[in-house]
């Protein structure tokens, strides 16, 4: 299997003069394998996929799709106009119980004011198929089992329950969803990859020449078949009978998708096609374009009321302009005030969003808003302070990455503050209470995002996080082998991401809560004498936490002591734990984290054995790993440290990351003995 290492993206022109051009870099990059056909038909089903108790493929997994099958037609109906015709065809699995659910389908569609706005099912069949007494039964779905509900203005729901459907039976539906171009005039995306396993996945859609997509080819997983041919298309209607293409996409044995550690959203990994309209083109008639430019897509969020009108609006708060104004002339100094004050006048109601909800002003004066309302409010009080202050358009993590090449506005779904005071950039988001000026929250790390300047051209910019998460812990302790106990002073050091993680969660709390945290992070602990600094003071500084302690062993045995050192913070797991990874590893955030520890033996005692120092290194400078015990005089010294400077690896460099963090549990889990010299 070839692992890819970015999506593969393609454009899919469908103009009569250039119908092959297009799909060159796609055989290209997808080489071609000879592959067994596999063509079912619909209400006929082999005994050895009904005899399958278990997949061959994946072990665990609770059902697995034998044949997932999606092929897209057009027409021309002379009331309806054009019509794009979708046929689904499903065939699975169930191999265990908690797959049930599978037997449960709903189709939603669209259901507009008038008929020429309505989408609708037909040809709907389904069936379930058991083996008992040694025989096929087949179950067909009846008619009277098919509802249809009306689940929101202009949504109705197909919905049936497969009937007879149990752990080894095998579930089949089909149908058509007939979709008017008015109503939808792009195809849905085709994932063949998710939760469960594919067999065989495929995909066909044939483009009528006056039709011009794009196509976006997304994913890790190499296509076994992909064919394109001409194709004389008639649609019904004499104007658009021409010319065209047919496409048709297979993966076979399609791994399920798995959410592994370190990824942003399962949309930007999941293999899938896209499809975005370009333009109608009927010779002698018309031409329509639909395919939107970054110029478009700004200048749309200039006109609209609910974004660039909001950045026009600045009387509610002059009175605070005025304010600053007159403590400092100093831009940086302008900037934290106005930043410090609208953090703290807001709360985040918690949504995202492009669009002011309720207005800029209405959301001040509430003092609650989204996070647009927010960020645009600092961005036009900034610029009222003479600051140069733009919107600054990003996709959250969870939203998924963002796609330079397709200039769309849905793109988007988050908007910070991008500040420039002389050689200085400043992102700036006021909608979290303790982020600094500069510091994004974590959901925000994702890539790239699009500065829209007041006046010019917008561009991408690299959102490249300056902080990382940052911890320094430190014991310092007497160790009394005799009674087997230890006692001294703990203190950790946050900063950061970690330093942000630990406000949003303790700093508006009582100081118990901390006490609790530490007692359930170390439970063998007796802790007392608990102190905080610097909870919110100055959110740049680390926050520091310390603490007494007394630990006991109760195995100790006298003249002798097993203790592991690194007594907090250790690094129990390894959070790689695959054995390969097909998709890139994106951490967010880089990783700093170091123990020191220092532990005074009475007299006579000493380390029985110094274990070996350690350094592990990534290639290309991506992190480091250190591990260091030595004794001077009568106290054992200890330091261990892990830096992880890179946020993104790719699948290819898995291997040494999980070997780095593997070494890094293990040191972390190394005991030291100390024993009673022999005088």
């Amino acid at each position: 299997m070839t692992n890819f290492l970015l999506p593969i993206r393609l454009s899919g022109l469908c103009r009569r003069n250039v119908l092959s051009i297009p799909f060159l870099l796609f055989f290209f990059t997808f080489q071609a394998f000879a592959q067994d056909d596999f063509k079912p038909k619909l209400g006929l089903i082999d005994r050895a996929s009904l005899e399958m108790t278990a997949y061959p493929g994946d072990s665990t997994a609770d059902a697995v799709y034998l044949y997932d099958y999606g092929k897209v037609t057009f027409s021309y109906d002379n009331l309806k106009g054009l019509l794009m015709t979708t046929n689904i065809w499903v065939r699975v699995k169930i191999l265990k119980e908690s797959a049930l659910d599978r037997a449960s389908v709903a189709i939603p569609h669209y259901m507009g004011s008038s008929y020429k706005e309505q989408e609708w099912i037909e040809d709907l069949k389904g069936y379930t198929y058991n083996l008992d007494n040694d025989q096929i039964v087949r179950t067909e779905l009846e008619k009277k089992a098919i509802r249809r509900e009306k689940t929101s203005d202009t949504r109705t729901t197909v919905k049936f329950n497969l009937p007879n459907a149990k752990k080894g039976s095998i579930i089949e539906y089909s149908y058509s969803l007939v979709s008017p171009m008015n109503v939808r005039h792009e195809p849905d995306m085709w994932a063949f990859q998710g939760s469960v396993p594919r067999k065989w996945s495929e995909y066909n859609i044939t483009i009528p020449g006056f039709l011009d997509y794009k196509m976006t080819m997304g994913g890790y997983l190499t296509l076994d078949i992909h064919k394109q041919q001409p194709e004389n298309v008639s649609v019904g209607h004499s104007t658009y009978d021409g010319p065209g293409i047919a496409y048709r996409f297979v993966i076979k044995d399609v791994p399920a998708f798995v959410n592994e550690p370190y990824i942003t959203t399962a949309s930007d990994y999941i293999s899938k096609i896209n499809f975005e309209l370009a333009s109608i083109t009927i010779p002698g008639e018309m031409k329509k374009n639909f395919s939107q430019t970054w110029d478009n897509v700004e200048r749309t969020l200039d006109e609209a009321a609910w974004f660039g009108g909001e950045l026009r609006k600045s009387s509610f708060l002059k009175e605070i302009r005025d304010e600053i104004t007159a403590k400092t002339t100093d831009p940086t100094e302008r900037m934290n005030l106005a930043y410090k004050h609208i953090q703290g006048h807001m709360k985040w109601d918690g949504y995202s969003g492009l669009f002011s909800d309720t207005g800029i002003k209405k959301a001040y004066d509430n003092r609650k808003g989204n996070a647009c309302d927010i960020n645009l409010m600092l961005t036009v009080l900034l610029r009222e302070l003479d600051l140069e202050c733009n919107p600054f358009l990003l996709s959250t993590r969870s939203h998924g990455y963002l796609h330079q090449e397709i200039p769309m506005i849905e793109s988007f779904n988050y908007v910070v503050a991008h500040v420039r005071i002389g050689e200085k950039t400043y992102f700036l988001d006021a909608s979290e209470s303790y982020t600094k000026a500069g510091m994004l929250p974590e959901r925000a790390l994702n890539g790239f995002g699009r500065l829209i300047p007041k006046k010019g051209a917008g561009k991408f910019l690299e959102i490249i996080p300056a902080d990382s998460q940052s911890k320094l812990e430190m014991i310092t302790a007497t160790v009394s082998p005799e009674e087997g106990t230890m006692k001294g002073t703990y203190s950790i050091s946050y900063g950061g991401y970690e330093a942000l993680d630990w406000r949003s969660e303790y700093a508006a709390g009582a100081d118990n809560a901390v006490h609790d945290a530490l007692k359930k992070e170390v439970p063998e602990w007796k802790i007392q004498n608990v102190s905080i600094k610097n909870k919110t003071e100055d959110l740049k500084g680390t926050v520091n936490v310390s603490c007494d302690f007394e630990a006991e062993d109760e195995n100790a045995s006298p003249g002798v002591l097993y203790f592991n050192p690194i007594m907090a913070g250790r690094w129990t797991k390894n959070p790689f734990k695959s054995k390969e990874r097909i998709y890139p590893i994106d951490l967010g955030t880089g990783i700093s984290a170091s123990f020191i520890g220092n532990f005074t033996l009475p007299e006579g005692y000493a380390l029985e054995e110094m274990p070996k120092a350690e350094i592990v290194v990534l290639p290309d400078k991506g992190g480091k790993f250190s591990y260091q015990v030595r004794q001077v005089g009568n106290v054992i010294q200890v330091n261990t440290m892990i830096q992880v400077s890179r946020t993104r690896f790719m699948p290819e460099e898995y291997p040494d990351l999980k070997e780095f963090f593997e070494r890094v549990v293990q040191k972390h889990a190394q005991q030291l003995v100390i024993k009673k010299k022999n005088i």
